[in-house]
């Protein structure tokens, strides 16, 4: 007999914040049991916060987070200097810029929690390039971060298709300029036809976010921002779909091997944008990452995870 549903049923409280520039998104109802672990959704290129909104609904049981990383949606745009200018790596858009974003998000929301006290664990779950970028915070060992999701990310080192990455956007953009990068890499994604019915408001929102795409893709494409998968020592879940595209199905098969502690979640059906397309599925992925994350704390006699018989939330 499976045991009973204690998620929360009272009214979710949502939350429209920032930090340090990034709009951040909360939903966490009153009642939830503040002993689980806050979930931090990261996004992948070209995509924003309110693309998690389906599955956070659908995770009653925990509080969630969701925000727009620099440069895209309502977050500040990417300082772009002129060009030989001495720059940082904040202003580069690098993994490691985008990685520091995600610790001090990580730390605001856990220290300011609706639930009543200072969160004590926080479990991450990057789709595509935001899996990349939680999984570089796990190799800095960032405090309160228990367990990783990461969906179908990248890590061009794992088999040197540095040259592959971003599928001509950066070529065009040397030539075009980041906005027709951006628009290159978007219609790439979506496809022709959808990308054929956008609104021009839609198109030139996605254009200004070419500096932001552009910047990690270069990023991407750099070895020297290479880091150790090998070093992570928390429990990660790589996730696929079963019917992605054979270079994502690879990509994540190399992933879930050059992480220590990796175990490996299909979606039957899904493509790359299950999120969108598969919110319950994904919406379970969510879980089984919480329940890995939390079994390994309670194993080391962490305080933060639940009792193993609610594990499932």
């Amino acid at each position: 007999m499976s045991p009973p549903d204690t998620r929360s049923v009272a009214p979710a409280r949502a939350e429209l914040f920032t930090v340090d520039g990034l709009a951040v998104t909360r939903r966490a109802r009153p009642d939830i049991d503040p002993v689980l672990p806050m979930v931090v959704f990261v996004h992948g290129a070209m995509d924003r916060a309110a693309s998690f909104g389906r599955v956070m609904r659908r995770l009653p049981e925990f509080e969630v987070i969701a925000y727009d990383r620099r440069g895209y949606g309502q977050s500040e745009r990417l300082v772009v200097p002129d060009p030989g200018a001495s720059v940082t790596n904040a202003q580069r858009g690098t993994i490691a810029s985008h990685g520091h974003d995600l610790s001090r998000v990580m730390e605001h929301c856990a220290s300011n929690s609706p639930v009543g006290r200072s969160r004590e664990s926080v479990v991450v779950i990057g789709h595509s390039l935001g899996g990349l970028i939680a999984l570089w915070v796990a190799a800095q060992k960032a405090p309160k971060l228990i367990g990783i999701g990461a969906y179908e990310s990248p890590a061009p080192w794992l088999d040197a298709s540095f040259g592959r990455v971003g599928g001509g956007a950066v070529e065009l953009a040397n030539t075009a300029g980041n906005a027709a990068g951006a628009e290159f890499f978007y219609k790439m994604m979506i496809g022709a036809e959808t990308f054929s019915r956008l609104r021009p408001a839609d198109i030139a929102a996605r254009r200004s976010e070419g500096d932001a795409l552009i910047a990690e893709l270069e990023s991407l494409r750099d070895p020297d921002q290479a880091f150790d998968l090998g070093s992570i020592d928390l429990p990660v879940v790589i996730g696929m779909g079963t019917a992605s595209s054979e270079s994502m199905q690879r990509n994540s098969v190399l992933l879930a091997d050059a992480v220590p502690d990796a175990a490996f979640e299909t979606i039957e059906g899904a493509a790359h944008g299950a999120h969108l397309s598969r919110p319950e599925a994904f919406a379970s992925y969510v879980r089984r990452c919480v329940t890995q994350s939390c079994s390994r704390a309670t194993m080391e006699g962490s305080p933060q995870g639940p009792d193993e018989e609610n594990d499932d939330g």
